[in-house]
């Protein structure tokens, strides 16, 4: 039987390292053997597995026979029960929205950013750096909620809100009963949030697009919630599983690690690295036409997994697939999707990576993972590390701290 037959991206097969990745190099192989770039899985009623490079390319930017309204299979609750805006909407109402938003989202807006993410990053470095045995999955846990809060202009002291805020959209893909009332707080909390920025602006992101407009329109209450939990849905989940993941990576990988020390410049390459091997999400599409894709035919109502975990290890795109080369180029990766969907956060992403990685590796240098406590994936769309137990030598916190 096919292996991709019963993939599941909620119940991915874990190797010997602890991490799915064995299985999807498998799945890989085996899809380039039988000369398929797209096969059926039965898994959650049924649906289309992408594996490789160029099928996922041309399905990624064709917005003509593919929905976004599927974006999330099974779909993660949303506050207000619609798909989520920019990722989950087709066109023009796609084009509509982002054009209202897009202004302060730029990579030179980002890269300003840089020196606010390193002082989280040692922040947070200093909570953990004279103890010498941690999960650094918790030790990096919070900073995409301070990034967040610190991107949107909102205090810190919310950032835990945001943990349970975005537990219960995943939850909502297979318990929507359950995750109902955590829906509805935070509908409540962002418009008391919006109203309060409304009276109250700061400079944050939040009372930035409160104020924002295109041909002369503002986003309305309704539009503003929906926003603003996509962003929190990809600023923080993406982000924390994407960390977790890279800092496995450069637990065991010692020459990496070393290498990334040395040389600190290479870090920002390295994160596009990252995000090919190590990126935690999946992305998926419904047929809207009849169309064929790599001599496969599919159906209007069907679902399309693209696997990013697969198709950015295809050989034919990328030499050497499932080596960690730091400077890889040209690394055309999908771990932010392409074309008009392109991830809207990608460079804060990024940002915030090199900011972390950059001040841990400056400040802990060497590393190890933990021989006594095992390491915890957790599959899902968006899939990755829990728990990362390492070890080093102590150290101390920085000056401005201990005084």
């Amino acid at each position: 039987m096919s292996l991709i037959s019963n993939f599941d991206h909620y119940a991915t097969p874990l190797g010997p390292d602890g991490t799915p990745y064995e299985y999807f190099e498998m799945i890989r192989d085996e899809a380039i053997a039988a000369g398929e770039e797209i096969a059926w899985s039965n898994a959650h009623g049924g649906f289309w597995v992408v594996t490789s490079w160029q099928a996922s390319r041309e399905i990624h930017q064709n917005t003509v026979d593919f929905s976004n309204s599927a974006v999330t299979f099974p779909q993660y609750s949303t506050p207000s029960g619609k798909p989520f805006m920019l990722s989950g909407q087709d066109e023009p109402d796609h084009t509509h929205y982002r054009r209202m938003v897009q202004a302060p989202f730029t990579k030179v807006r980002a890269n300003r950013m840089l020196d606010d993410m390193r002082a989280i990053a040692d922040m947070l470095v200093d909570r953990v750096i004279d103890k010498g045995r941690i999960d650094v999955c918790q030790a990096t846990d919070p900073m995409p909620g301070y990034a967040f809060c610190a991107i949107v202009g909102l205090s810190m002291e919310d950032a835990e809100k945001f943990r349970r805020f975005v537990h219960a959209m995943v939850e909502g893909a297979t318990d929507p009963e359950a995750a109902a009332p955590v829906m509805k707080e935070m509908e409540a909390y962002w418009r008391e949030t919006v109203e309060l920025r409304r009276k109250e602006p700061n400079d944050g992101l939040l009372s930035e697009i409160i104020n924002s407009e295109y041909d002369g329109q503002r986003l309305n209450d309704e539009e503003l919630l929906d926003f603003f939990t996509v962003l929190l849905l990809g600023g923080f989940d993406n982000t924390l599983r994407f960390l977790a993941n890279c800092f496995y990576r450069l637990a065991w990988d010692k020459e990496l690690r070393r290498q990334l020390t040395r040389k600190p410049e290479l870090i920002p390459s390295a994160v596009d690295e990252f995000l090919r091997l190590d990126g935690p999400a999946c992305i998926f599409r419904k047929v809207v036409n009849p169309i064929t894709i790599a001599g496969v035919d599919l159906q209007p109502g069907q679902i399309v997994g693209m696997i990013h975990q697969i198709t950015n290890r295809d050989p034919r795109q990328f030499p050497h697939p499932d080596r960690f080369i730091p400077d890889r180029k040209p690394n055309h990766h999908f771990a932010f999707g392409i074309g008009i969907h392109h991830c809207l956060g990608a460079y804060l992403a990024k940002v915030e990576a090199i900011a972390m990685i950059e001040r841990f590796l400056a400040r802990i240098p060497e590393f190890e993972l933990d021989p006594e406590r095992p390491t915890r994936w957790v599959s899902g769309q968006v899939g990755g590390m829990h728990e990362v137990p390492i070890l080093f030598e102590p150290g101390k916190v920085s000056q401005s701290l201990a005084a």
